[in-house]
């Protein structure tokens, strides 16, 4: 059986060998780390990192990483030198996120990274892997985190931006760098005519996004263009930070995040419930599509969430956390 830790991080040891996952504690050079996505809080430059192609290159454009990487495609299936086998699934959470089938030596794991359970403007539902183990994240393993129809979040959305651009105000998006800002562009670019213009980090991964074939129209926002709309207003703007004095114009900022559900954010003017996490039924859902015989369970609602699932039958474990 797997000694399976959590330390910033999911790291598994198995007859002697050991795996790490996304920020696990261990910086030595020589240990294999496998990287869900790219999102800052799972990302390690320790190690021999090993994540999709589009991982990797939003590492490097992003975050500026320089490691030693090396590139992989989903449902290919890599030998390791310690006698298991990995397959990298899509875990529909942002581009090139990957969840982690390992086999070999009689272990059977699925590592799910963050997971994605519903089809968005930019990714795909996350792919179910039958496993002996499978260790989850449960960042919204609440029932009170139920999310609703992602079409009527996106009317919110827009219906807020043109009355805001009703009001005379620039409507501005705080969002994760990588996922949600390129799902806002998405949704603009979809059901508007107007211009979106990307803050600093946001160009960078949207960049990527387009080098691996999304389509997004979208201005860095130091384009002379993007500087003119900006002052002249009729355009949106997304960034990952509050930045004030973008613009000289009046601007409404609204902060897009699964937690709008259920907390207030009262330096932000609007507040919309869009995730790039399954919610509570999808995590459910997810566990029952996969029929584990073990559940490790880590980040968020872990505790609670592994005690519903032990109260469905699941033997479920939680690795830290509420």
């Amino acid at each position: 059986m797997p000694s399976i830790t959590f330390n910033g991080g999911v790291s598994i040891a198995h007859l002697g060998r050991t795996v790490f996952f996304d920020s696990a504690g261990s910086t030595t050079p020589g240990h294999l780390r496998l990287i869900s996505h790219a999102h800052s809080d799972h990302v390690a430059n320790a190690g021999r990192i090993l994540a999709t192609s589009p991982t990797v290159g939003l590492m490097k454009s992003v975050w500026e990483m320089r490691g030693r990487t090396t590139s992989v495609q989903y449902h290919e299936l890599i030998k390791l030198e310690n006698g298991l086998a990995v397959k990298p699934l899509n875990s529909g959470h942002v581009l090139g996120s990957a969840a982690f089938s390992i086999e070999g030596d009689g272990l059977s794991l699925n590592y799910t990274g963050d997971i994605n359970t519903v089809e968005t403007l930019t990714t795909q539902p996350a792919e179910t892997c039958r496993s002996e183990f499978l260790v989850m994240e449960s960042t919204y393993g609440h029932p009170s985190f139920v999310f609703p129809p992602r079409h009527q979040t996106y009317a919110r959305i827009l219906r807020w931006t043109l009355e805001c651009l009703s009001d005379g105000v620039l409507p501005a998006f705080k969002a994760y760098s990588i996922g949600k800002s390129q799902e806002l562009i998405k949704l603009f670019n979809a059901y508007t005519t107007l211009p979106v213009i990307a803050g600093p980090t946001v160009s960078k991964a949207s960049k990527v996004y387009v080098e691996f074939g999304e389509k997004l129209d979208y201005m860095p926002y130091n384009d002379v263009e993007a500087v003119k709309l900006l002052a002249s207003g009729g355009c949106v703007y997304v960034d990952s930070q509050v930045r004030r004095m973008i613009t000289h114009r009046r601007m409404r900022w609204a902060y897009v995040s699964g937690w709008a559900l259920q907390y207030r954010f009262e330096d932000m003017d609007a507040a919309f419930p869009l995730s790039s996490h399954a919610d509570y039924n999808g995590l459910l859902e997810y566990v029952e599509e996969t029929e584990p015989k073990k559940v490790y369970v880590f980040h968020g609602f872990s505790g609670y969430f592994a005690r519903t699932l032990r109260r469905l039958g699941f033997d479920a474990e939680p690795l830290g956390g509420r």
